[in-house]
């Protein structure tokens, strides 16, 4: 069961938000968000840690990621954890085109979350009243395929170090487009497994190729945190020039 409370007021007004630029409410000026606003559900926080819905769920509302992070993931029938994608701010989260279908994978909030709401209804109607929001929504799930299909290639066939190095160049990039200073050590609050089930290794195994990029002085990430010391060799360790 969500255990999501309501964010005490007042709550965050979609044309002042700061991370629209990168979410579905993007498109559009003030009065646009204004109208969209009157049809949020609701803001929601919960604790990090909290299972924000399950697969097999039939859960008929999708959230935008307003602050902090959440973990997508898949168990596999052998009880293996299988991490999807990371969700930072501004993501759309728990969307399909059937809300009476099942979730076919499971979201769990890394960190305290602040989630906007939309239940079923709500968002059919402003797709129905709002091009431009369909126009966003397919370029979010377009480019949400585009990336499974990147993670797939190099989880599936790439060697454990350079899919280490592509899962860090990304975030790093994802961050950068949040307004991180990825020159600058950056908390993460992911921890050794998370990172282990992203890439499709143990985290026995990715400490020893963690500690061999810190060693060579390319990235160090341990503790949470994680210190980009040469971006440049790490994006060509990841992308195969080296």
């Amino acid at each position: 069961m969500n255990r999501f409370t309501l964010k005490p007021e007042p709550h965050t007004h979609c044309s002042e938000c700061p991370v629209r630029r990168l979410a579905w409410f993007e498109p559009g000026g003030n009065e646009a968000a204004g109208r969209r606003e009157r049809l949020r559900s609701a803001q929601y926080v919960a604790p990090a840690g909290q299972i924000l819905f399950q697969e097999g769920d039939v859960h008929r509302r999708a959230y935008t990621l307003f602050e902090g992070w959440v973990i997508r993931y898949k168990l596999l029938k052998n009880g293996q954890r299988q991490v999807l994608s990371v969700a930072l701010p501004g993501d759309f989260i728990g969307y399909r085109s059937d809300f009476s279908a099942p979730m076919d994978y499971s979201a769990v909030a890394a960190t305290p979350v602040t989630l906007c709401a939309f239940n079923e209804r709500h968002i059919e109607e402003l797709m129905r009243g709002d091009p431009d929001l369909t126009r966003k929504l397919i370029q979010i799930q377009c480019h949400q395929a585009q990336e499974c299909r990147l993670r797939l290639s190099y989880v599936g066939q790439a060697p454990a170090i350079q899919r280490f190095a592509m899962f860090l160049c990304e975030l790093i990039s994802r961050l950068a487009q949040r307004g991180i200073d990825t020159r600058q050590p950056i908390e993460i609050p992911l921890n050794r497994e998370d990172i282990a089930d992203a890439i499709g290794v143990t985290s026995v195994h990715l400490s020893r190729i963690s500690a061999d990029l810190r060693k060579r002085g390319i990235v160090d990430c341990r503790y949470n945190r994680l210190v980009p010391a040469d971006l440049e060799a790490l994006h060509r360790l990841a992308y195969g020039d080296e």
